[in-house]
């Protein structure tokens, strides 16, 4: 009987612990983010199905969807572009000028800021080799940008005296498309310079 009632109890513990696990699970779903979730949150994109919905409805999904590729990890970034990049291309082509500068600006413009300034606090080494990385990674990128092209030309030695002042320059002028197209180049220099941190 004593027996019966120890399995009993387990049994009443495990489905309270099942129980609680389930409503933790449910009350934190929206906060998971992942490339599918933001991926069907660019599908859902609400003026896709109505042109007519409103500018502060627009920018309220706009804001959910930079706040699901904010907190994507690189890897998850990589495979969202992998999995979904016509899925992307088609989003960010239905946004309006407003709204593309607003994703850019807390997404590309965002990494791009943190990279600069971890390659300030790099060694001189580590520093000339990166941005001579950069210059290497951009030059296979972007090289089809001709705004991208005065700055390209140069060779690495000039690129990296130059660097800050000329990327500052650059990515202030640079339109949203050449910006765009800089952000997977962007998000792994952060990961590897986060990498070197460890």
């Amino acid at each position: 009987m004593n027996l019966q009632r120890f399995w009993l109890q387990i049994a009443a513990f495990l489905a309270l612990v099942w129980g609680v696990l389930g409503v933790v699970m449910w009350t934190t779903e929206d906060s998971v983010f992942t490339p599918e979730k933001t991926l069907a949150l660019m599908t859902d994109a609400p003026w896709l199905q109505d042109e007519n919905i409103g500018h502060e409805q627009r920018m309220q999904h706009v804001d959910k969807v930079i706040t699901s590729v904010i907190k994507l990890d690189f890897n998850q970034r990589n495979t969202m572009r992998e999995d979904g990049e016509e899925t992307m291309n088609a989003f960010f082509k239905s946004l309006t000028d407003e709204e593309k500068s607003e994703y850019i600006g807390r997404t590309v413009e965002e990494n791009f800021k943190a990279v600069m300034k971890g390659i300030d606090k790099l060694p001189q080494e580590e520093r000339r080799r990166t941005i001579g990385s950069i210059h290497r990674e951009m030059k296979k990128k972007t090289a089809s940008n001709p705004e991208m092209q005065l700055l390209l030309d140069q060779d690495t030695a000039g690129f990296e005296r130059n660097f800050n002042k000329e990327m500052s320059f650059f990515f202030k002028e640079a339109p949203l498309s050449a910006k765009l197209e800089m952000a997977p180049m962007l998000e792994g220099m952060q990961a590897r310079m986060q990498g070197m941190r460890r």
